[in-house]
């Protein structure tokens, strides 16, 4: 990657603000002036320079979503700066470096970071811009903090934008229709299993299942802080004892009778298809930014992620959205003040009551302003969203992560389709990732 990296020779340009204010003891001098030309008028002030600022989302976006989301927040502090978004063609990133584009700020999950942003490095400490415009991080809740730390060893080369979490969201009708009770918040796997098996069933031609969900969610989130890698991130640690209890706890939801579990089914499409357009699916885990609209036709509501017998009272992972100036900026005060902007309380009360965006700023007055405008979430069971702790994130959460998340999911996949027993499937990844760790090694040297 090092040498992939070389090819792009990305110039960092430092930034560099046209000042054209009054220059030190500009004061003094003016009340000269005044006083030696009594019938001159004062000069106005100049307005601003305007400046456009580059925008990066890997994870997809365009001007419009940029816009009615953050864009317009800014621009009420801001009038003079302006945005452009580059258009995610799934070759985006790869596009800006190849013709240099100077990006100003990225806006990615902490997995794009992980996995494209920090490996191209395209981010850089932001320690000296959040002293120079006292941005007070201390009130940000710490997890999110420590993570970019861990991530970045040590350095702040982002802040949370915003948080994602999982939740069971069910289909009320189909529950109705065979006569089982809702799930309820506090409700364990094990308990839950119980209702999928009442509700994987054959009923007028039509196959209903309990529960489809991707494996990948549950791996990523998963509330026992499993970690894919070890501390050093140098080795592979999925086949041990408690991935293998972990994932067992889990496969009964794919492998009850009838259930005939495909990986097109338990895919990211496949599981959407199910709940949203067939109805058939009775319950599913996603985040909370997938919660059914009201176009979707669906009666629905939502409980907080089921509890496993050795984490009581935890949730899923944090999931933040990050948003960075970018190491390529050449208007990083400008950028970080647009940053700034959207981490003040009003804009993130704003974001989370408009937009349904768990706020990553410990104010529970922001907090409970989720999805208070948001015609989805309307009679729904918010207090699903805060109702558990967020499980900590492992300690290693580098680059190589990747590697083992991949390879996790893939592994149960197979499981969970019959093509393999647990302790193959488990032992194969860990040599798979293993495997990619070493070249990926061997590409830096």
């Amino acid at each position: 990657m090092g040498q992939t990296w070389k090819r792009f020779n990305l110039v960092l340009l430092a930034a560099g603000l046209a000042s054209s204010l009054t220059a030190c003891g500009g004061n003094n001098a003016k009340e000269n002036e005044a006083a030696q030309n009594p019938g001159v008028a004062e000069k106005p002030a100049e307005s601003p320079k305007p400046v456009k600022l580059q925008v990066l989302t890997p994870g997809g976006g365009n001007n419009e979503w940029f816009m009615e989301r953050y864009g317009k927040q800014i621009q009420k502090k801001y009038p003079q700066f302006t945005f452009e978004v580059f258009e995610n063609t799934g070759t985006v990133l790869q596009n800006a470096l190849t013709e240099k584009r100077k990006i100003d700020l990225i806006i990615g999950s902490f997995n794009s970071y992980r996995s494209q942003i920090k490996p191209f490095e395209l981010t850089q400490d932001m320690s000296d811009l959040i002293q120079k415009h006292k941005l007070d991080t201390s009130r940000i809740e710490p997890a999110y903090m420590d993570m970019i730390r861990n991530l970045d060893n040590g350095k702040v080369s982002a802040l949370p934008l915003y948080d994602l979490g999982l939740l069971l969201y069910y289909n009320k009708d189909l529950f109705d229709k065979f006569g089982v009770p809702y799930p309820t918040e506090g409700i364990t796997w094990e308990s839950l299993q119980g209702l999928a098996t009442r509700l994987t069933r054959s009923d007028g031609g039509v196959q209903y299942r309990g529960f489809v969900t991707d494996p990948n969610h549950l791996i990523i989130g998963n509330q026992l802080s499993l970690g894919y890698l070890d501390a050093s991130g140098e080795k592979s640690a999925l086949q041990t004892d408690k991935w293998k209890s972990y994932i067992e706890s889990l496969l009964p939801l794919y492998t009850m009778p009838g259930y005939n579990a495909t990986k097109e089914l338990i895919g990211g499409g496949g599981i959407k298809n199910a709940f949203f357009k067939e109805k058939s699916s009775a319950m599913f885990v996603m985040y909370n930014s997938d919660a059914p609209k009201p176009e979707d036709g669906l009666n629905w509501d939502a409980v907080s992620l089921p509890e496993l017998k050795g984490a009581p009272g935890i949730g899923s992972q944090p999931y933040p959205v990050y948003i960075s100036v970018a190491s390529t900026s050449e208007h990083r005060d400008e950028a970080f003040l647009s940053l700034a902007e959207l981490l003040t309380d009003e804009t993130q009360t704003k974001l989370a009551a408009e937009f349904a965006q768990i706020s990553p700023l410990k104010s529970a007055e922001v907090k409970s302003a989720f999805g208070r405008n948001v015609a989805q979430w309307q009679g729904k069971n918010i207090a699903a969203i805060r109702a558990k702790k967020p499980a900590t994130p492992p300690a290693y959460v580098g680059e190589n992560n990747n590697f083992g998340q991949v390879a996790a999911a893939n592994a149960m996949r197979s499981v969970i389709v019959g093509e393999k027993d647990l302790n193959t499937a488990l032992r194969e990844a860990d040599e798979e990732v293993n495997k990619k760790i070493a070249e990926a090694k061997a590409m830096k040297k």
